[in-house]
């Protein structure tokens, strides 16, 4: 692991998603659990027990049937109150951005760093990605595929540019940014 830790940095905000060879973050289970595997999984405990905050989405809270990280708090952009969360988010240790005033992702992210300036890690669909990666906020960004021409799929679908590609077991894992 020391050698992917060299080559991520220590950014203070990371993003991830996993992709399917044709850049679809959904695999044949409607979430994102069945792509990638344990190398893919591997990857994502990494990023999390780097950041001191988990930034999700509602949608991707509630698609993907989130459980809290072990080793960092959880932030979750909503506009939905509490209650159209899972059961298990339904708890005091989650806060809530965007449910009494609408934020965009950006906002998220700075409000989140104004209250407390440690690691961000977000965990955020494609359109909210996007939009990220295409705001002022300075966001290191991987996609990972266990296919070369996954994260190629999702950079032309979703109008990013490729920043670099390395190898982490099975995965192929490719830097992008919104802006050059």
């Amino acid at each position: 692991m020391p050698e992917l830790l060299s080559l991520i940095g220590d950014p203070l905000i990371t993003a991830s998603m996993v992709v399917d060879g044709a850049g679809s973050h959904i695999g044949p289970d409607g979430t994102s659990k069945s792509l990638g595997g344990e190398s893919d999984f591997e990857l994502l405990m990494l990023f999390r027990k780097r950041a001191g905050t988990v930034l999700t989405t509602g949608l991707t809270a509630r698609s993907e049937n989130y459980r809290l990280p072990s080793s960092a708090a959880l932030a979750i952009l909503t506009r939905s109150p509490i209650e159209t969360l899972p059961e298990q988010l339904r708890v005091e240790q989650v806060r809530l951005i965007g449910s009494e005033i609408i934020f965009t992702p950006d906002q998220a992210i700075q409000e989140l760093l104004t209250s407390s300036p440690t690691p961000i890690h977000i965990e955020f669909g494609p359109t909210a990605l996007s939009e990220t990666l295409r705001s002022s906020t300075d966001v290191r960004a991987f996609i990972s595929s266990e296919y070369e021409t996954g994260a190629t799929a999702f950079i032309s679908k979703w109008n990013l540019f490729q920043v670099g590609t390395f190898r982490f077991k099975n995965l192929y894992v490719t830097e992008v940014a919104g802006r050059v």
